[in-house]
């Protein structure tokens, strides 16, 4: 990925959300940052933290009234896309759509992202963030997978070792 297409992605990390109060919010975070990256996108600017904090606090009050986001349990995978349409449809995102599920997989996941699409990871049992959502938006000079974790505030490389066992769901750009 180049600078100019990375610039505007957004990796922002559960702990800036929902202080004291949210619990389990990797999969509210991890649409956040995708509605994040999209906004930036479209309007050539980075959003200021409190854009960034009400877009979250959106994503996560809908997943609570829709019952698919819960506080302590965390996101139910199976209505993960529906939970992606309807927060995108709440937000005004219409350059990104939720595609396919697939297998998690580096193999998959590179012919995914060899199409500019983005990835919403669902990683069962990893050794590092156990049963987990986050973000794979592309694949760095090296090799490796670009992912916005929801741990750290920055960008995360992870091999194809690394990157888990799971399901993902396709973000596909419009």
């Amino acid at each position: 990925m180049n600078n100019a297409s990375t610039s505007y992605l957004s990796f922002h990390s559960t702990g800036e959300f929902g202080r004291g109060y949210y619990r389990s919010h990797c999969g509210p975070t991890a649409i956040t940052n995708l509605i994040i990256s999209a906004k930036q996108e479209v309007s050539g600017r980075l959003l200021t933290d409190d854009a960034c904090r009400t877009i979250f606090e959106s994503v996560a009050t809908f997943g609570r009234r829709m019952l698919i986001y819960n506080r302590k349990h965390g996101t139910t995978d199976l209505l993960l896309g529906l939970y992606v349409r309807a927060a995108f449809k709440n937000n005004d995102v219409d350059i990104l759509r939720p595609g396919r599920r697939y297998t998690l997989g580096a193999s998959n996941a590179r012919k995914v992202l060899s199409r500019g699409n983005y990835m919403l990871l669902e990683v069962f049992g990893h050794p590092k963030y156990g049963w987990h959502q986050m973000l794979v938006y592309g694949i760095d000079d090296s090799g490796r997978f670009i992912a916005a974790d929801g741990l750290e505030k920055g960008p995360v490389l992870l091999d194809d070792n690394e990157i888990g066992r799971g399901l993902f769901l396709e973000i596909r750009h419009s």
